[in-house]
């Protein structure tokens, strides 16, 4: 996997697409309006590159995926801060994070065309966004500097693997916290709650979600959107693409009728055309967490405790507010910080029973051809508030 950030095309044909949009906007008449546009897919024109259109929802997901989305509203919590029993205030990073500390900088994965949250300004060429920032703060809070921070572009579906060998230190992607996920890493308290939105051309005709009984959605492969469509919302076919670029230009195109995804997510496309528009009501809210190894594996206890740090800090100085109305709030309306969930003493033994079952199973599964977990340059053993402190939460 390439690791160096880089401009995806798809960004760029995103780009160009609403700008031709544009255009032809401008070339119509006073009396003329947006509905002249083609109501039905361009057949001369081929589906993005990797997409899959089918009417089974089964067909496109993975057993993995199907079950993830279950245990999204009743995820455990996440490790408490601990306290320096001297001073009473948080311990110091230099105890709970001393490897990276030793390397001198925090190794981040994150997405680089995900607008709004993980992109490249097109402009200055460096990554922005509202996960950029938070990341940013976690630095800021280890070493006193935010620019003390290397990052990784990272797949969707490469999360788990890029920080069970150490490529990176956090992921810091999207990443929907939930009760199967929290059985492979680590989560920090949410750092920000989205819900369910559908993204559509403003004359579709869509004003909810029960307009797409019979019409062509578009999610990316693998999503947890993917589970929602199958169980929740009516839909007839179903458009599966690499990137949320990809679904961008399919709705352009008129290969599709809508995006389904996260309310965050759809802000970033909506950012890029301005002849969309987000609709939904549902109050029914999926949390993102950043993500780190298990503790059990790479000795990450006292690093995701210095997350939570920085998100308790984050929050009570008013840092969080800032980051939210510099890249969300013009698209997605007022939002506050999520709550810090914890979870207490028996939940840590119940997920930590669940960590080693999941294990053992795999164990099994690898017993012939199995392949170990290579050590990369990320977090490895990162502090000494380790696992073994995980019963006082």
């Amino acid at each position: 996997m390439n690791t160096r950030a880089r401009i995806l095309t798809p960004v760029v044909a995103a780009v160009v697409a609403a700008v031709s949009a544009t255009a032809l906007a401008s070339c119509v008449s006073d009396e003329q309006s947006l509905q002249e546009w083609p109501d039905a897919p361009n057949p001369t024109l081929a589906l993005p590159n990797g997409s899959k259109l089918s009417d089974d929802v089964d067909e496109l997901t993975s057993g993995t995926t199907r079950d993830t989305l279950a245990g999204a509203h009743q995820a455990y919590g996440s490790l408490r801060p601990d306290t320096d029993p001297q001073t009473g205030g948080d311990v110091s990073p230099a105890r709970r994070v001393p490897a990276i500390i030793e390397r001198g900088r925090l190794i981040v994965g994150v997405a680089q065309s995900l607008n709004q949250l993980g992109f490249r300004d097109p402009v200055n060429g460096e990554l922005a966004g509202f996960e950029i920032d938070l990341a940013r703060e976690i630095a800021r809070d280890i070493f006193g500097d935010p620019d003390r921070i290397e990052y990784r572009y990272v797949e969707g579906n490469d999360l788990e693997d890029v920080l069970s060998t150490g490529t990176v230190d956090l992921v810091a992607r999207t990443y929907t916290i939930t009760k199967p996920r929290q059985e492979q890493v680590e989560f920090s308290v949410p750092y920000l709650t989205t819900y369910p939105r559908v993204l559509a051309m403003r004359d579709s005709g869509i004003t909810d979600e029960q307009d797409l009984g019979d019409r062509t959605v578009c999610v990316t492969h693998d999503s947890t959107n993917l589970q929602e469509l199958r169980d929740d919302i009516p839909h007839q076919d179903i458009l599966a693409t690499q990137t949320w670029s990809d679904c961008l230009m399919a709705i352009q195109r008129r290969q599709a009728d809508a995006i389904y995804s996260d309310s965050a997510i759809l802000s970033g496309l909506q950012a890029q055309d301005p002849y969309t528009e987000i609709i939904g009501t549902s109050s029914e809210g999926t949390d993102y967490g950043v993500a780190a190894a298990l503790p059990e594996k790479r000795d990450t206890a006292g690093l995701v405790r210095q997350v939570n740090s920085t998100m308790e800090r984050i929050r009570e100085d008013g840092t969080w507010d800032d980051i939210y109305d510099r890249w969300l709030r013009g698209y997605l309306g007022r939002a506050d910080q999520p709550p810090a969930t914890y979870r207490s003493a028996a939940e840590n033994r119940e997920l930590t029973a669940l960590r080693e079952r999941r294990q053992d199973e795999a164990d099994k599964t690898d017993e012939v051809g199995g392949t170990d977990a290579g050590d990369g340059e990320g977090s490895g053993s990162t502090g000494s508030s380790g696992s073994d402190r995980q019963d006082d939460q």
